[in-house]
């Protein structure tokens, strides 16, 4: 298993990085959805509490992927197994060794901060950086993108920090009711996305100042 990155701690109540004896000003999941609008920003609020909630959906489905990758004993609640069976049968996740999961990140120089659900290594010397996202209904299986420019920054980061681990792929693993599915893509068309991402959120912050 990768080492964790010495002095860095995650603050989950808060959703806050901290650097040695610094915080750090953001994540990566606040520059990506710097540009969000606030009807999107409005449903992901009114969609988020409650036992249908894709708060609990998610973190309840990230443990139970977690467990798995890390050969914990565990008892899936029946409310979950539409989810978690498919999920667990899902064939990115077979035959592997897992090198990290839930694995923290930073890059100080930009004061940022990110986790990543998992890093495997396949038979043959792949290596494979995923994220998991959980949806509630069908229609939201199908429209559902891949986490392009998410998997980017994680990459970057992970180029930085651990150079020698090459990323070979990137993975969205998707999980509905009954159905999961994998969107595989090109580590360097993700990178050039998140750096994307990035410059066009540096030069509003640019704007605003």
């Amino acid at each position: 298993m990768l080492k964790p990155i010495e002095h860095l701690k995650f603050y989950e109540q808060w959703h806050r990085y901290r650097f040695k004896d610094s915080w750090l000003a953001r994540s990566v999941t606040q520059v990506l959805s710097f540009d969000m609008t606030d009807e999107a920003k409005h449903w992901i609020e009114v969609t988020r509490y409650g036992e249908d909630g894709w708060e609990l959906r998610g973190k309840t489905l990230h443990d139970i992927l977690e467990n798995k990758l890390r050969q914990r004993e565990q008892k899936i609640d029946d409310r979950w197994r539409s989810w978690s069976d498919p999920l667990l049968d899902c064939d990115v996740f077979r035959d592997v060794e897992v090198m990290a999961t839930e694995y923290r990140l930073c890059e100080p120089t930009k004061s940022l901060g990110g986790s990543f659900d998992f890093l495997l290594y396949k038979p043959g010397g792949e290596v494979i950086i995923g994220d998991l996202k959980t949806v509630g209904s069908k229609s939201s299986f199908k429209r559902r993108k891949p986490a392009t420019d998410q998997l980017g920054a994680y990459t970057a980061m992970m180029q930085n920090r651990h150079p020698s681990i090459v990323i070979d792929s990137c993975v969205t693993v998707i999980s509905g009711q009954d159905e999961c599915r994998v969107v595989q893509e090109d580590p360097a068309k993700c990178v050039e996305a998140w750096l994307d991402k990035q410059d066009r959120f540096e030069a509003q912050k640019k704007r605003r100042w």
